[in-house]
């Protein structure tokens, strides 16, 4: 699966949990940072990811 933007003001729940957290990063679901993206951190976690089969 590649990657997909979700904006957090379109959905309720989302934006409850998140809404002073934004940007909020995840990879394969897990949660890898919050309001900046470590760009460093971000491609380990790619890097380490489940390929698509």
């Amino acid at each position: 699966m590649g990657w997909r933007a979700i904006d957090v003001d379109t959905d309720e729940q989302l934006r409850a949990k998140y809404t002073d957290h934004v940007p909020v990063t995840f990879v394969d679901q897990e949660l890898l940072g919050y309001w900046f993206v470590d760009e460093v951190a971000l491609r380990a976690a790619l890097a380490n990811g489940t390929p698509d089969p």
